[in-house]
């Protein structure tokens, strides 16, 4: 068994969708953008939904409120008065995704759809996005349209999109969006924002841009290509040497599976650079990282100790039909089952000639989830490193082990995580991870400075 954490990654996402697409052909090759669902069959994927999310996630109600469950499927259902395809569906059973509590379990926005807005020469929003702690959105890089060399700085606050203010879209697929905390899912509108901006709004192909207040507008075009040229080792991770000879090693996301061993490669490289350069101090900034692969955060944890870590201290099973295994061996379907935590899954120290023996600080924010949370906690609970910045929006006991399945009519595909973990230190409540040091920007008296950066820097020094 490896404890490996997944947090609706692209790899993910791309092979789960050709599987439901694969799925939704073989078994009714007449849905298209038109098709429509009477309302008897409406309320049986709504009933199913309710259902396999309760059979299938490891610890449901003990995140989602029953009572707002229930409400939510009265108000669903009441909605559910004539035909409708799956657009108009979604944007209606969509509404009980933040009612998960959880932001690895939602319906997700629509798969075939856009697939098929893609390949007609209307390709998604390009950019990808992020929230700063005020609110403001921003590209997460910095971009250039090859055709014309157009650039989209990251710094630029984007103030609307086709004529509707950021405030107005974000608040609408807040409604949509999936988390333990409201704050989390203000955040994770920004994951699959160009999704969320297709399910919800339709647009696809053209975009007009406007940034800051006004002073710059972009018009995106379908055939436009736009590439990033900031540095990207491998998923925009990176390594560099900062003044004061501090390494700065930056870790934006550990879905790296399609890129294993150029991640494991930058990780050998980035430490054998750390030694040569003889650097002591060391900043790893896991802001923002919502996770992937559990084991890419290990292959870093195993340069700064010279002794086995655990990363969690228990992890649970929810058995249900789909994994109960043949004639029910792994269990009963509903029960849930304790896994075997052997000592051969710690993560084991790398030779100690190449181990970093320096001072060490560790990032994090509100956006910093799921194999993200792991690595912190596993940082934290081990004592390898202080850390730095502001609490986690989301929990510090992941679910994990995302499965997927479809309503049977509509065939929208459902998300939702059988596994749950607890943190080293065995402490099972409920509570977002809070760094050594908090970090807010209203401590700060110089507007734009990343602060919790300096900080850090500050406290190595």
């Amino acid at each position: 068994m490896q404890y490996r954490f997944i947090i609706l990654s692209s790899r993910l996402l791309l092979f789960l969708s050709i599987v439901a697409i694969s799925s939704c052909q073989s078994s009714s090759n007449k849905i298209t953008d038109t098709t429509t669902f009477d309302q008897q069959l409406l309320l049986e994927d709504l009933n199913y939904l309710i259902e396999n999310v309760e059979k299938r996630h490891v610890d449901f109600y003990e995140r989602a409120n029953p009572d707002s469950i229930r409400y939510m499927k009265e108000r669903v259902s009441s909605m559910l008065t004539k035909s409708m395809n799956r657009t108009e569906f979604f944007q209606v059973i969509g509404l009980l995704n933040p009612y998960f509590n959880d932001a690895h379990c939602l319906v997700f926005p629509l798969v075939e759809e856009r697939k098929r807005k893609k390949e007609e020469g209307a390709p998604p929003f390009p950019f990808h996005v992020e929230l700063d702690e005020d609110g403001i959105l921003r590209p997460e890089r910095s971009y250039e349209r090859v055709s014309d060399g157009t650039v989209v700085e990251k710094e630029w606050n984007i103030e609307s999109i086709n004529g509707i203010s950021i405030s107005e879209i974000l608040d609408k697929i807040e409604l949509y969006s999936h988390g333990e905390t409201r704050k989390l899912r203000r955040h994770m509108t920004t994951l699959l924002f160009s999704d969320w901006l297709f399910s919800l709004y339709g647009w696809s192909g053209e975009f007009e841009l406007v940034f800051g207040g006004g002073s710059k507008k972009i018009q995106v075009k379908p055939n436009d290509t736009w590439k990033s040229p900031e540095l990207n080792v491998v998923q925009y991770n990176r390594m560099e040497i900062l003044s004061g000879n501090i390494g700065y090693l930056r870790l934006a996301s550990f879905d790296v599976d399609e890129h294993k061993s150029q991640y494991e490669n930058f990780i050998v490289k980035s430490f054998d650079s750390l030694s040569r350069l003889k650097v002591n101090k060391l900043i790893i900034d896991v802001r923002g990282n919502t996770g992937g692969q559990s084991d890419a955060g290990a292959q870093v944890l195993r340069y700064l100790t010279n002794k086995k870590l655990p990363q969690v201290s228990k992890a649970y099973d929810r058995i249900h039909e789909d994994n109960a295994g043949w004639f029910n061996y792994r269990g009963k379907p509903g029960d849930l089952k304790e896994l075997d935590l052997s000592e051969d899954q710690m993560i084991k120290p790398i030779d100690p000639k190449k181990q970093f023996k320096g001072n060490v600080m560790v990032l994090f924010d509100e956006m910093t989830y799921s194999a993200g949370i792991i690595f912190i906690t596993t940082v934290q609970d081990n004592k390898v490193a202080q850390t730095v910045g502001r609490p986690t929006a989301g929990f510090a006991n992941q679910t994990g082990n995302i499965e997927a399945f479809q309503l049977p009519n509509t065939k929208l595909i459902v998300y939702a995580p059988s596994r749950k973990f607890v943190r080293i230190n065995g402490d099972n409540s409920v509570h977002s991870v809070v760094p050594d040091f908090v970090v807010n920007k209203m401590d700060s008296i110089y507007p734009g400075k990343d602060l919790v950066l300096e900080t850090s820097i500050n406290l190595l020094n």
